[in-house]
């Protein structure tokens, strides 16, 4: 059996069904959607407008100021940048590129960083009992070591929230003793480091 919809003036659309062992009812929405929609199912014959994934907005933010962390207390990298979602069913992309240096007068350093949205932790970084293993260096007999890196992090998060939003990096050293440090955007005449996390909003 088909349906059969004739044009205005000549020609017609067609909808036909496949030869089927049992019964489907398909229930239409109850509105004409937003631009771009297509019809998604539920599984049980209920169709609604759903938008095809895309990226609403973009949003950056950096930083180049020098944070030194002589304590084992997480603390703000000054890197962070806020967005407010257009919808609460859309996730926001997180990219971190984060430079940081490690330092001590022993054999061994580690750290690690946290990323948070607002004061909810979204990523933590591995650890063991006395602080974080993120990034490490370790070098048997040496007197003294230093680090540099950039710590990459891509988070995919879900805050079902149309507010304001504000993502951030904190850190700390694994050891404060022996003048353990890390440092954040670490500035020097061979190093000129600046920071980036970068916020993409997702349509669900």
């Amino acid at each position: 059996m088909a349906l059969r919809l004739n044009g205005s003036s000549s020609g017609y659309v067609e909808l036909d069904v496949p030869a089927a062992a049992g019964s489907h009812t398909l229930t239409l929405p109850n509105s004409g959607g937003s631009s771009g929609n297509f019809l998604r199912t539920d599984g049980s014959g209920a169709l609604s407008w759903a938008g095809a994934g895309k990226i609403l907005q973009v949003v950056q933010g950096s930083t180049s100021t020098q944070v030194f962390i002589t304590t084992t207390t997480y603390t703000d990298s000054g890197l962070s940048a806020s967005i407010t979602p257009t919808s609460s069913t859309s996730k926001i992309l997180v990219l971190v590129d984060q430079s940081i240096q490690l330092y001590r007068v022993a054999a061994e350093q580690f750290g690690g960083m946290r990323l948070y949205r607002d004061s909810t932790i979204i990523y933590d970084s591995s650890a063991d009992s006395t602080g974080p293993l993120d990034f490490a260096i370790a070098a048997g007999g040496a007197t003294s070591i230093r680090l540099h890196s950039r710590a990459i992090l891509n988070v995919l998060d879900s805050p079902g929230s149309t507010s304001s939003l504000t993502y951030k990096t904190q850190g700390r050293p694994y050891y404060s003793s022996n003048s353990g440090e890390m440092i954040f955007n670490r500035n020097s005449p061979s190093v000129n480091a600046t920071s980036y996390i970068t916020l993409l909003e997702v349509a669900a």
